[in-house]
């Protein structure tokens, strides 16, 4: 009795061990998604990035919503400040981009006269970390994001940029040049065709010499280099820069980002028509769509998603239309072919809806022929519709009702 009453008490002590630590785990993990605040359309919030435990700023545009997917700007803020979002935000009027203001992820890096590019390697580990939070809880296009930063900010877009450019769709060097000036190029299969907007005051000494002479590095690297100086303005700009009267950073950014995102995705919904994959066709003329809807391509993408919604609910009612009137195995194989063609949209649900409506109305039309056998008593009649109900309806509403009375019958008739 002693050693059962000392199992049963350790075995009360584990379980009460394992229940409390659960239960740490649990507040411990729910103070964890309590740090992460809400991300709402047209609002800032402030996020620690646990590995990192560095901290940064997102700002979801006005216009955000899930169903679509929207580019990033990582902007890099200059010496002396901290992270922001406040540029980008007024560059783009608030709308069409997801912004991330980063601070650095070491104080080394942070130092424009220690920006090397062989100690990038916790910034990197910054970036992806960010951009992994940003995947759990926005819908955002991994082919379209940004990296930009002014002063120092421009100058590390040039170092860590350069190591990133795989995965960056273009880059904002602003209020700087390069910082290893036109020596240790970047690879030359990246570097090329790789978008990149230089922007400076022409008053702004050393920096604006120095941009101009990254853009040309750049450019005969074959990169894709927009230029843009800023005249009257120095290192600090002016309340009339503030005010967008002097760049043309909002359409650059329009360009390369949303205006891409909807010729790409244009070209890949038709190709999904093409194939017959109308479902998809759809989904992806919807998205896009809504991108930049003043614009002509996203005018046709609305159209044909208008178009491929009519051809479905045309087919749809009409097979319904013709549910007297054509043989039901005809009717089940144009649902079928609807249903996959649209396969991944609501018309693949009402395809499969109307096809239960059919099987349910033919199976509840023979079991009402059997039923009137059965009270005629002409039992073998009766099991005769029964046996096809239960061979041909086994997915109609009615099925397990049927089968239960069938067996009632058989126990009742003897009839097998």
């Amino acid at each position: 009795m002693k050693t059962h009453f000392f199992l049963h008490s350790n075995i009360n002590s584990c379980c009460r061990s394992v229940c409390f630590y659960a239960l740490l785990l649990f507040l411990f993990c729910g103070v964890l998604a309590a740090d992460v605040p809400e991300m709402l359309p047209g609002r800032e919030v402030t996020i620690t990035a646990p590995k990192t435990n560095k901290e940064f700023k997102v700002y979801v545009p006005v216009d955000y919503t899930d169903k679509r997917a929207f580019p990033v700007i990582y902007y890099y803020h200059g010496s002396g400040g901290s992270a922001t979002t406040a540029m980008f935000r007024r560059i783009t009027k608030g709308q069409g981009f997801i912004i991330v203001g980063m601070n650095y992820a070491t104080y080394t890096y942070y130092k424009a006269e220690r920006l090397s590019p062989h100690v990038t390697a916790p910034e990197k580990l910054f970036f992806k970390e960010v951009l992994a939070m940003l995947s759990d809880r926005l819908n955002i296009a991994t082919d379209y994001i940004f990296m930009g930063g002014y002063s120092q900010g421009g100058y590390s877009t040039t170092v860590l940029g350069e190591q990133l450019l795989d995965q960056l769709a273009g880059r904002l060097v602003l209020g700087a040049g390069r910082r290893d000036s036109d020596v240790n190029p970047p690879p030359l299969e990246l570097i090329k065709g790789h978008p990149v907007f230089f922007g400076a005051g022409e008053l702004d000494d050393p920096h604006y010499p120095r941009a101009k002479r990254a853009a040309e590095f750049y450019r005969k690297l074959g990169a894709d280099v927009t230029f843009e100086g800023w005249p009257d303005e120095t290192h600090k700009l002016s309340q009339e820069w503030w005010k967008m009267e002097k760049t043309k950073m909002r359409e650059w950014l329009i360009a390369y980002g949303p205006a891409k995102q909807v010729e790409s995705g244009y070209a890949s919904a038709q190709a999904a028509e093409k194939d017959n994959k109308l479902g998809e066709a759809l989904r992806l003329y919807d998205q896009i769509s809504g991108i930049l809807p003043d614009t002509e391509l996203c005018r046709l993408a609305k159209e044909s998603a208008t178009k491929l919604a009519t051809h479905a609910n045309t087919q749809l009612a009409l097979i319904k239309k013709e549910a007297d009137e054509k043989p039901h195995a005809e009717l089940v194989k144009k649902l079928e072919t609807l249903r996959d063609a649209y396969s991944g949209s609501i018309f693949a649900e009402r395809s499969v809806q109307v096809l239960h409506e059919l099987l349910n109305a033919k199976a509840d039309a023979l079991e009402k022929r059997a039923r009137v056998a059965e009270a005629e008593k002409n039992y073998v009649r009766a099991m005769q519709l029964y046996k096809l109900y239960l061979t041909h309806f086994t997915e109609a509403e009615r099925y397990p009702e049927v089968k239960k009375h069938v067996k009632e019958l058989k126990n009742k008739t003897g009839i097998k």
